[in-house]
């Protein structure tokens, strides 16, 4: 079974997964560029991923469930619910700190054409 963490602040902040286990996020998203970069943590619908903490602790399992892609701009309501945000403003902010920088520093632009992988989930246990 594959493992992943999710992204946070530093290496403390573990917000995402505490709203995973909380049933308040649902999904997930990359840009696509950096999602196609690591070819061995790819998903598929139905394929199980094991969530650990960015301190190596199994916290949670999750099913994947849904997986397109998506421009920025685009961003669907179902997609702004799954990511826990109250308002497509709010997933847009919070998108743009998480993924700005490092993208430019990366000489590569975020804007409402950059392409995101999204991906769905359940919560298993």
């Amino acid at each position: 079974m594959k493992r992943t963490t999710f992204w946070g602040r530093d290496e403390n902040d573990e917000r995402l997964v505490e709203q995973i286990i909380e049933g308040k996020k649902t999904a997930t998203c990359t840009p696509k560029c950096w999602y196609d970069a690591l070819p061995e943590e790819a998903t598929e619908v139905g394929e199980m991923l094991e969530v650990f903490s960015k301190k190596g602790n199994y916290m949670c399992t999750i099913e994947i469930t849904k997986k397109y892609e998506v421009p920025f701009g685009q961003i669907d309501d179902e997609t702004v619910r799954g990511e826990n945000c109250a308002s497509y403003e709010e997933f847009r902010k919070d998108h743009i700190f998480a993924w700005e920088n490092d993208l430019k520093r990366e000489g590569k632009e975020l804007n409402d054409h950059t392409i995101i992988v999204v991906e769905h989930f359940r919560l298993v246990k």
